[in-house]
């Protein structure tokens, strides 16, 4: 260390130093050789923090195409509600349209015009890899956004609302605090494949080399081809670089209320602020006081007994309606007829079956799977916990919602 001086050197000819006093370079070196986890720890969390803060535009582009996607999702659940028709996945022309309107609106507010510093000297179809300087995340971006237009083909608009419900799914199955892998690895499954075909669709990103002129020195980097690229490649490649490098550091969620993405502290916390946390506790207790709803009890041992339809609040993700039940391990439903054994041994089995269970449920953020942990061991932890209930003014409900 260079610039390390004892402290004794410059104390007053007065002062004492104690003798315990430890000089900064048997500190830090005491902190390399004990504890360099820590060390790690620190360094990987400043650089995700530091990569997100440049790369934010790709996290804000999610989050625009996600909340609109919200807006879909609860008008899905009103239909139903009204006309008892369940909505696809697929959107209206004019519902992708407002997506591609309003990432397109926010295109041009980030990408650096003109774009020529880097352009010219980027060959065509990569022929040459040279750059005049080092390439930002807007200029990057910028070369993929070239095809994001509104007149024509909007499916750019449909690719990007296909990778944010994955990477919203992604999110939602990793924010569970009690991990179970066999449960994880199910869950993730289909958002990694969704992340890999669109990883898949372009050409990797060009090695690409620049001389930096304050440091004298050749750096290289990497950068999407301008010819061939996409948007959601791009976000795609930022995804994979968000899970490859910084998912460990950077705690990264969706608001259950809003839609949005947003860095959180822990892993379980589910709204982006306390306003729409307050807005999902306003909305259940006017939504609860209106009568559209009826208390439904269901007894841990009992849930192998609910039924789709069925809608439940949950603590954390809000009203949402049951769409379909099953079993973490469906073979287990091959057991004896319910007839035969004894009581006991019914209830027993009927209690086994009960734990086993997982349902599927449509909240206004998207679609969760719970497991039997989910729904009633949070009174362990001291934790609210889903109540149920059944429909009983389907207008009064959807007016609510």
């Amino acid at each position: 260390m260079d610039d390390y001086h004892d402290p004794r050197e410059y104390a007053p000819d007065d002062y004492d130093v104690h003798e315990d006093c430890v000089s900064t370079e048997d500190a830090v070196r005491y902190v390399f050789d004990n504890h360099w986890d820590l060390v790690e720890e620190a360094a990987g969390d400043a650089k995700g923090h530091e990569w997100l803060l440049k790369t934010k535009s790709s996290l804000e582009i999610l989050s625009i195409v996600s909340q609109r996607d919200r807006v879909h999702m609860r008008g899905a659940i009103k239909k139903w509600l009204r006309k008892k028709q369940t909505d696809t996945e697929e959107l209206t022309d004019a519902q992708l349209f407002s997506i591609a309107a309003d990432v397109s609106a926010f295109l041009e507010q980030q990408i650096p015009s003109p774009l020529s510093p880097a352009v010219h000297s980027y060959g065509p179809e990569g022929s040459s890899m040279a750059l005049q300087k080092e390439p930002t995340a807007g200029g990057c971006m910028g070369f993929s956004a070239r095809g994001c237009t509104l007149d024509g083909d909007l499916s750019w608009a449909k690719d990007l609302l296909v990778l944010s419900r994955a990477f919203r799914d992604f999110l939602s199955a990793t924010s569970d605090p009690d991990l179970q892998e066999s449960f994880l690895r199910l869950q993730i499954r289909e958002p990694i494949r969704i992340f890999n075909s669109y990883l898949l669709k372009t050409p990797a990103h060009h090695l690409v080399y620049w001389w930096q002129q304050d440091e004298k020195q050749l750096r290289f980097g990497r950068c999407p081809d301008p010819k061939l690229s996409d948007m959601s490649s791009y976000i795609a490649n930022w995804i994979a670089d968000y899970l490859s490098n910084h998912y460990s550091y950077v705690g990264l969620g969706v608001c259950a209320e809003c839609g949005k993405f947003f860095v959180r502290e822990r892993r379980d916390k589910t709204f982006c602020s306390k306003t729409c946390q307050n807005r999902v506790a306003y909305n259940r207790r006017k939504i609860l006081e209106s009568g559209a709803l009826a208390s439904v009890v269901v007894a841990p041992d009992d849930a192998c007994d609910i039924q789709s339809g069925l809608w439940m609040h949950h603590p954390r993700f809000g009203i949402g309606r049951i769409e379909a039940v099953g079993s973490i391990n469906s073979s287990i439903f091959a057991a004896p007829h319910h007839g035969s054994g004894t009581d006991v041994e019914r209830v027993r089995y009927k209690s086994m079956l009960s734990r086993r269970v997982m349902l599927q449920v449509r909240f206004l953020h998207g679609v969760r799977a719970l497991k039997y942990s989910d729904l009633f061991e949070g009174e362990k932890k001291e934790e609210q916990v889903p109540t149920f209930y059944e429909v009983k003014s389907e207008e009064t409900l959807a007016e609510l919602l």
